[in-house]
């Protein structure tokens, strides 16, 4: 992938630059992307040595070589390439593992295969303007296959209904934004992703110096920002909003309080993991790394 001139004292002090180096491909930073969220110690998640009962770091760098693969390919619509990954990753792990990151890094995939330098986000918007009946059957067979909940449950439109394969992708997820942060990302036209959350993760890791405690420290920011609407689907609304009070009173410098957090976020069996905000991530990091 042809690469951006970056300004010598920037890469210098660019805790990325080393990543950046090694990303040559759309592949390339889909990978990086996924490895790098999934490694970083982010409170309440899956990390190295941190596992749920049902989900271990394993099995999201399974996840991430699959996610690589599958968005390689150019010519092909994100849609597709979103449910091939979905099907290939429960097969390979028995369990819904990104669905976020595919639905959140797929359209920018796509438009980036298509010119890497343009602007991303309102090419994103105009691809998801344009998506058509066979983009939105995809999409929901992907939300079903992955059993996630929250996406479209409503009375006028339910994305696990096999009946909804003609409808309106976009009307699905402006109908799922007000609940879920990845159908809101659709709904403004990835506007969000770009223009807050995109420039707190690459701000986070430069003032950390260091990638993986900068992404923790991003997490922190985001969950302090926004609930995390994983949480709030699976505990309440009154939950989550508990969490965002909590990570916005917390001291990032304070590891004894980052400790209590996280352990706080794992208690009642690991149901108020953060995972949305996650997904949210490892999208941004790799618009960091696919626009370098």
């Amino acid at each position: 992938m042809h690469r951006h001139c970056r300004n010598e004292t920037t890469m210098a002090n660019d805790p990325l630059k080393t990543i950046r180096s090694q990303v040559r491909s759309i592949g390339d930073a889909v990978r990086w992307a996924c490895v790098l969220e999934a490694t970083s110690p982010k409170a309440g998640n899956v990390f190295p040595g941190r596992s749920f009962n049902d989900l271990t770091y394993r099995d999201f760098i399974i996840a991430a070589e699959i996610a690589a693969e599958a968005f390689a390919m150019p010519g092909r619509h994100f849609s597709e390439m979103v449910l091939g990954a979905v099907r290939q990753t429960q097969h390979a792990t028995n369990s819904n593992v990104n669905l976020g990151m595919l639905l959140l890094i797929g359209p920018i995939a796509e438009v980036a295969h298509r010119d890497v330098h343009a602007d991303l986000q309102p090419a994103v918007a105009t691809l998801l303007e344009g998506q058509n009946e066979d983009d939105a059957a995809c999409i929901f067979a992907a939300i079903r296959s992955a059993n996630a909940g929250g996406l479209g449950e409503v009375d006028e439109l339910d994305v696990r209904d096999a009946t909804t394969a003609g409808f309106d992708l976009l009307a699905a997820m402006r109908l799922a934004a007000h609940r879920d942060s990845v159908a809101y990302q659709y709904a403004n036209g990835f506007k969000d992703l770009f223009t807050r959350i995109v420039p707190l993760v690459e701000n986070a890791i430069q003032a950390n110096g260091d990638i993986l405690g900068g992404i923790a420290d991003a997490h922190f920011d985001l969950l302090a920002q926004q609930p995390d609407t994983l949480i709030a689907r699976k505990c309440g609304e009154t939950v989550a909003s508990e969490v965002q009070t909590r990570a916005s009173q917390l001291e990032k410098s304070d590891d004894t309080a980052r400790q209590q957090f996280d352990a706080y976020l794992r208690s009642d069996g690991n149901r108020r993991n953060p995972g949305t905000t996650a997904d949210l991530i490892a999208a941004a990091l790799f618009v960091l790394l696919v626009r370098a």
